[in-house]
């Protein structure tokens, strides 16, 4: 199983129609697609200009979808503290594209303290690294290493198992236990 399928079965008894949940990576619009299904509504971000087209073009028939064609580190700007019950990363860059045009580590850092920040308790965060892109390692060494010295909670790690293979972490929130 690839690790999309991983994260859309892990996260589809997660998700109501009351909830408010946030793509902070649109790119083919698939994740997007996916998350306008089981949710209220759905925040979408995406830096390319071609993923938010391809994006809105996947999901015409959703209205509870606002896409914001800015970088994930303005997450702030767009979404309210404990709105959203989960965040969903899958870093690197638009399949089919431009692959100088892809996720950088201090942006997606900043984006991703930002969303933590964000989370309504109880909620989750989930990034998916991919390593073999440009600059996919450094991302993943940067992320890893803030994640474990902040002593957050990670429910599962999925990965195939290869060489290089994308790397998913699902991340609890639950302020009883982890604070920033």
């Amino acid at each position: 199983m690839n690790n999309n399928t991983f994260v859309h079965k892990y996260i589809r008894p997660l998700i109501s129609k009351k909830d408010t949940v946030v793509d902070m990576t649109a790119g083919n619009g698939n994740d997007t697609l996916f998350l306008a299904r089981l949710a209220k509504k759905v925040h979408a971000f995406d830096i390319s200009e071609t993923a938010i087209k391809r994006s809105k073009e996947k999901t015409k028939d959703f209205d509870n979808i606002e896409f914001h064609l800015t970088s994930h580190g303005n997450v702030d700007r767009y979404v309210r503290k404990d709105e959203a019950c989960l965040f969903l990363f899958n870093l690197g860059y638009l399949p089919g594209s431009d692959e100088d045009t892809c996720t950088e580590k201090n942006e997606t850092l900043k984006a991703f303290e930002k969303a933590y920040a964000l989370l309504k308790d109880k909620g989750y965060l989930i990034v998916t690294f991919y390593l073999r892109q440009k600059g996919g390692y450094e991302e993943y060494y940067l992320l890893d290493d803030y994640i474990k010295k902040n002593r957050f909670q990670i429910l599962e790690t999925y990965s195939q198992q290869k060489m290089d293979s994308p790397i998913t972490y699902i991340i609890y929130k639950d302020q009883s236990k982890t604070e920033l």
